[in-house]
């Protein structure tokens, strides 16, 4: 069965009939328990009525009138009946049921009305005084099973007929409700799910399925995935639309290059545009080198190894490292940190992302200036800031730095060689820390990055 909504409504309707069916069946097996309790005086003139009619004709007829009156009680209501005399001897000329036999026997040692044993079949006898005062004694023994028509009688009658019905009817109207209201959010979510699939990715139904339930809980994880997702692909069409940007600027001059190299005639002017072309093809190495290192950060690199690593030796080593590119331009990194500061990370994540940071301090803090790096640990976190003297940047333009190939216009353009991929790879590697990065400009003048890592060590 492949509609749920249709599984779902049956089951819940079998179960009704189920419930409807073994009612009825308990009613009816009850009704065949003779006598119930509460009907033991009614059964007592029963048998009494009953015996009356047998012993007149007996007396009047003898054995012969008796069993008559025995075939057409049998034919009639299914009710077996057996008369005895004062010492439990059969008034009859058919076969006796041994234990029809064995009632009569009870209820003349008894001298009360015997009723049936539990377990045992239906049937009861007792003592009768005919018209001539002699005591008899009467068993009988009710049918084991109602005659089909009389079972179809009773249950097309009282209860077991229209108000039956009527409920059947009411409960068949709730389950197809209750089954509704469980398939009707599946349903909108498996069209959510094949309009998204089909590149709608604005589609949310969040708002379509109320409560506090399992399916509205479901819907509100798949608008969260669809969010996430929608934002990756937009992420990844501005990526290569950056990307189909950026690359063409320098292929653009390498064409350039190349055709000044075969204008030019003399040696000086041959070795110049192959210079040039070895500088744009080192740039577009760079940036292909950074894309793919961001494609890593932005998918989620299950392959990282976290392992304790003593911070404080790794940024003096990326220190060491810049003031050797800060020299040419008469600039100094000044290092400020603990003795030790041992944190659990991935060393190479933390190492290109701080070095992206300090490299670009320096690339555009003011000539013959210094750049300050600080680390600080506490039990709660630890926290680097690298702080150069330029110009800054805009306020508008700091929410935006750690974005892939975003420049600002003026300091920080294509001259200076910068692909705009290193802040935003810092970013990543530290998210992937559940850590946080932010930019502010200072009072004094420069920019302020500061890193700040949850405490794991």
């Amino acid at each position: 069965m492949r509609s749920l909504f249709l599984k779902i409504f049956l089951n819940f309707l079998l179960i009704i009939l189920l419930v409807s069916t073994a009612v009825v069946i308990l009613t009816y097996f009850r009704d065949q328990e003779f006598p119930p309790l509460a009907h033991q005086d009614f059964a007592r003139q029963a048998i009494a009525e009953y015996g009356r009619d047998a012993i007149h004709a007996f007396e009047y007829e003898g054995n012969r009138q008796v069993d008559k009156f025995a075939g057409r009680l049998l034919e009639k209501s299914g009710i077996h009946l057996l008369l005895f005399d004062g010492h439990g001897r059969p008034l009859t000329n058919r076969r006796v049921p041994r234990r029809m036999q064995h009632m009569a026997h009870r209820a003349m040692q008894s001298g009360e009305v015997v009723f049936p044993m539990m377990g045992a079949r239906n049937g009861l006898a007792s003592a009768v005084r005919g018209a001539s005062g002699k005591t008899y004694f009467v068993a009988i023994s009710l049918p084991q099973r109602p005659p089909s028509r009389n079972l179809v009688k009773g249950v097309t009658h009282g209860f077991l007929g229209w108000q039956l019905l009527l409920l059947l009817a009411i409960t068949a109207v709730v389950c197809y409700v209750l089954a509704r209201s469980l398939t009707a959010p599946i349903g909108r979510l498996r069209q959510a799910t094949r309009k998204f699939a089909g590149g709608d990715l604005s589609i949310r139904i969040g708002d379509r399925v109320k409560g506090r339930n399992e399916l509205a809980g479901l819907s509100h994880d798949f608008d969260e995935m669809a969010g996430k997702i929608e934002t990756l692909v937009e992420t990844q069409k501005n990526l290569l639309r950056d990307i189909s940007h950026e690359l063409r600027s320098p292929l653009a001059r390498l064409g350039i290059a190349l055709e000044l190299a075969r204008q030019q005639e003399k040696r000086d002017g041959h070795n110049k545009a192959l210079s040039r072309i070895e500088l744009e093809a080192e740039r577009m190495n760079t940036m292909i080198g950074q894309l793919l290192n961001l494609t890593r950060l932005e998918s989620g690199v299950s392959d990282v190894i976290f392992e304790e690593i003593d911070l404080q030796v790794l940024l003096a080593n990326l220190v060491v490292d810049a003031n050797y590119e800060a020299e040419r331009r008469q600039c100094q990194v000044v290092y400020q940190a603990p003795e030790a500061a041992v944190y659990f990370g991935s060393h190479d994540l933390l190492a290109q992302a701080l070095e992206n940071v300090i490299r670009n301090a320096v690339k555009y803090t003011a000539d013959g200036s210094i750049v300050t790096v600080d680390l600080s640990v506490t039990p709660e976190n630890v926290t680097i800031q690298v702080a150069d003297q330029g110009s800054g940047v805009p306020d508008q333009a700091l929410a935006k730095l750690f974005e892939p190939f975003y420049r600002v216009a003026d300091a920080r353009d294509r001259q200076s060689g910068g692909t705009g991929i290193g802040l935003a790879i810092a970013e990543r590697a530290v998210k992937l820390h559940e850590g946080t990065i932010t930019a502010v400009n200072r009072s004094t003048g420069g920019l302020l990055v500061e890193i700040i890592l949850p405490g794991k060590n």
